[in-house]
């Protein structure tokens, strides 16, 4: 009878975990989706701001050593997002639109491949990576995280009538997400710590949610800007 009672206390704790999941995701998105539709340089630049600025305190709190490194880091993050709005909008290479459909569509592939990876990797994965430092991380999640960016980039290619030669920047997108959020993972093992913080629920902290933009974001900027 107890065990019976612990199992549905238990389903019931991880229903309750998933709706405060799905909840906390539709509202990141939901604020997403108004700044970039809104195309407010200040707008932008703030939420950018205050993202790192709360990822850098998470840093701090638990302890990660490397202090400057976790600086240069996020802040790394945060100056590439706004430096390509600023000079997209400052010297006109896009229309102001198009800049704000780009780094969407920077943030969407990331986001993509970290979703499709931990989806398959929770259901089917079996062949880890690197299982002392992160054990979720494994071969078969990567190679869906990585399908997913395949996929969005094949999607992009055709709207824009550009050619397949822009898969390669997907993919290495894709890449950079899993070693940026490996990166994270190690410095949290190494702090014996499960998320950065509770500020999102279900989700934990900041930090938790842009491990995979940290390197994928700037690297695509960086690439798209200057090849």
């Amino acid at each position: 009878m107890l065990l019976k009672r612990q199992i549905e206390d238990l389903e019931k704790g991880l229903k309750i975990s998933m709706l405060s999941r799905v909840f906390t995701a539709l509202s990141l998105i939901s604020v997403i989706l108004v700044v970039l539709f809104l195309q407010n340089t200040w707008l932008f630049t703030s939420l950018i701001f205050l993202v790192c600025i709360i990822a850098f305190y998470e840093w701090i709190k638990n302890k990660f050593n490397k202090i400057v490194f976790g600086f240069i880091l996020i802040f790394n993050f945060g100056f590439w997002s706004i430096f390509f709005i600023l000079l997209g909008e400052s010297y006109g290479y896009f229309d102001k639109t198009t800049l704000y459909i780009l780094y969407g569509l920077i943030i969407l592939n990331t986001g993509l491949f970290d979703t499709f990876a931990f989806i398959v990797g929770s259901k089917f994965g079996k062949t880890f990576i690197v299982k002392k430092i992160s054990p979720n991380k494994t071969l078969e999640g990567l190679i869906a995280g990585l399908l997913a960016s395949l996929l969005i980039g094949i999607i992009f290619c055709n709207i824009a009538e550009v050619s397949y030669w822009f898969l390669i920047y997907y993919v290495l997108g894709g890449l950079c997400a899993f070693v940026g959020d490996l990166l994270i993972s190690y410095f949290k093992r190494k702090s014996d710590i499960k998320d950065t913080g509770t500020i999102l629920p279900g989700h934990g902290g900041i930090l938790d949610r842009i491990d995979s933009h940290l390197l994928a974001t700037p690297i695509l900027i960086i690439l798209g800007l200057f090849s």
